[in-house]
């Protein structure tokens, strides 16, 4: 197959379950009193990031199936009531695999932004291989070379089918030059690898180049980690904006737990449940949030990735701090404000949904992963979109992390992705 030879999407997901994949159709489309108020997350701005489809790079895809001379792998896209009726799952057929088909299908449901979750596939799908930048650790001539004509032929399949690449999560250096670096300067290998990734971002077209991790170890609630952490990211971002690239962090819950800023103090009461507890000492709480903390001693080019699910799994967990007088305070985040009171620092969202399970306030994490706009949601995303600020400016991914259904149900996180596209489409406001 050429590789610009563009595979029909009738072909691709044949006959009424393509229809159904990408149709108009849905539970999830906004009603006509909601349509006049216009989509809260503008078409050029509905992405998703590849982590919620990782099952489809790694297969063999259809072409590729069809030139080695096997079967392709088997799975249910969604019959004609799909995704109005999310359980007609409609007939067998053959599933896209690797980049290639999987940008296909994603443009077909209305996804224009793609956020790389790595960039490896099957090595037998159009485009092989993706070529390792640094073997040994070591950045070659040959290497880059291998690795960034790699990225010139994603940018070929991005560019078939009009999606622009917004970000990764990827390689982010351990050195960087400031004298809070491990050995006080960048390595050299840190740096050439460094430079070589943002080449690879630059030839798809990022704006944005990021990471699946906090800016240090949340675990680490100490002030002091936190502050070497802003030096690091102020410093790479120095480098990385000469190829007019922002680095960003991203955030699972434990970032917008509370920062250890103050003395030690001595506390008598459960931090969730208020419970006598023996005396015991602790450092104590300003009532500021670790992201927070980062946020205010970086500038305005540190951006963020905020997770909305985990941020409001935050929300759930972190509600109790120890003052520096050592008295339990109930300090509640509230997602939508902090983003608000500085939206333009939260450039891009993981569009995640996420189903309450009930637990007691402080325990477990408080929700489980659904699909973006599923009934079942108790996430309130019109509320949040309305109410953040810069209408349009956001970059928002789709991401369900459960999405991929294994070996018993390899067409899951395709279907998932439909049923979320329409409900990204469907948010209204």
């Amino acid at each position: 197959m050429a590789l610009h030879g563009k595979i029909s999407r009738r072909r691709l997901l044949t006959g009424t379950a393509a229809a159904a994949a990408i149709g108009p159709a849905s539970v999830f489309a906004a009603s006509s009193a909601s349509a006049a108020n216009g989509r809260l997350i503008p078409a050029g701005k509905m992405g998703t990031i590849t982590f919620t489809q990782r099952d489809v790079p790694s297969r063999v895809g259809i072409a590729a199936s069809a030139a080695l001379g096997v079967a392709p792998t088997m799975g249910y896209l969604g019959g004609p009531n799909f995704p109005h009726d999310p359980t007609d799952l409609g007939p067998l057929v053959p599933l896209p695999g690797g980049w290639l088909e999987l940008f296909d299908y994603l443009a077909g449901l209305g996804f224009r932004q793609i956020e790389f979750a790595g960039y490896g596939q099957n090595a037998a799908n159009p485009g092989g291989a993706a070529p390792n930048p640094a073997p040994g650790g070591v950045t070659t001539p040959e290497s880059r070379a291998a690795y960034l004509a790699y990225a010139r032929t994603l940018r070929g399949f991005l560019d078939d089918f009009d999606l622009e690449a917004i970000g990764n999560h990827g390689f982010i250096p351990s050195t960087w030059p400031g004298p809070n670096s491990p050995g006080g300067a960048m390595t050299p290998a840190d740096y050439d690898r460094f430079q070589t990734e943002l080449e690879f971002a630059s030839i798809l077209g990022m704006p944005y180049m990021g990471t699946g991790n906090d800016p240090t170890n949340a675990n680490d609630r100490n002030i002091e980690p936190w502050t070497i952490a802003g030096e690091k990211w102020e410093a790479l971002n120095e480098i990385s904006m000469r190829s007019c690239i922002q680095l960003y962090p991203h955030n699972h819950s434990p970032a917008y737990n509370f920062l250890q800023d103050g003395p030690m103090v001595t506390v008598t009461q459960d931090r969730v449940t208020g419970a006598p507890i023996a005396p015991t000492v602790v450092r104590g709480e300003s009532g500021k949030r670790l992201m927070q903390h980062y946020l205010d001693i970086t500038s305005r080019k540190c951006v963020v990735e905020l997770d909305v699910y985990w941020s409001h799994v935050a929300q759930h967990q972190w509600r109790w701090r120890y003052d520096w007088d050592g008295n339990r305070v109930e300090d509640i985040f509230d997602p939508t404000r902090q983003v608000a009171r500085q939206t333009k620092r939260y450039a891009l969202f993981h569009a995640k949904d996420g189903d309450s399970t009930g637990e007691p306030l402080g325990v477990g994490n408080g929700y489980t992963f659904i699909p973006f706009g599923d009934p079942r949601s108790d996430i309130d995303f019109e509320h949040f979109y309305r109410n953040i600020g810069a209408k349009g400016f956001h970059n928002s991914n789709y991401e369900q992390d459960n999405a991929p259904g294994g070996s018993a149900d390899p067409g899951q996180s395709l279907r998932h992705s439909a049923i979320s596209a329409a409900g990204m489409k469907g948010l209204r406001g």
